[in-house]
């Protein structure tokens, strides 16, 4: 099955990412605990948006394979990371490791021109090495998932 990677960016677009990685953690729960399974596996649905890896070995795993760790298959970008924190955190937090956070602690003010000018050029080669990094890490690389607001 495919691989889809989740790219969010702001402090809006981490915050629905939350949402989104919460949706498909609990989604995933019930279809577990509707069989009946007392064996939980790490399938080609799960693989869509997750990585199954043993730490002990730092690998990913195939799939099926018994369930270990789970990491989400995305990058998250803010200039303030105040929202990023937040996800560090929270009880998603083992989700995602520390590469996957692109981060500043100033903040671009909701100004586009600052983000995209000064941010845009700071970090363009972070984030497209990371983007690289979790698109390596896919068997089969369907699309890619981009999480934002934009103001009008």
């Amino acid at each position: 099955m495919a691989q889809n990677i989740v790219v969010q960016v702001g402090q809006c677009g981490s915050q629905i990412g939350c949402r989104f990685w919460d949706l498909a953690l609990r989604e995933h729960a019930s279809l577990m605990s509707s069989t009946n399974s007392k064996k939980c596996i790490y399938d080609s649905s799960l693989s869509a948006f997750f990585r199954n890896v043993d730490e002990s070995k730092n690998t990913s795993l195939p799939y099926p394979s018994p369930l270990r760790t789970l990491k989400a298959r995305a990058v998250l970008v803010d200039m303030e990371e105040g929202v990023l924190r937040s996800i560090l955190s929270s009880p998603l937090r083992d989700l995602f490791d520390g590469e996957q956070f692109i981060r500043d602690v100033s903040g671009a003010g909701n100004n586009w021109a600052v983000g995209n000018r000064f941010y845009g050029e700071k970090y363009r080669q972070m984030l497209s090495d990371e983007i690289r990094r979790q698109a390596e890490q896919c068997d089969s690389l369907q699309s890619f998932m981009l999480i934002h607001s934009m103001v009008s």
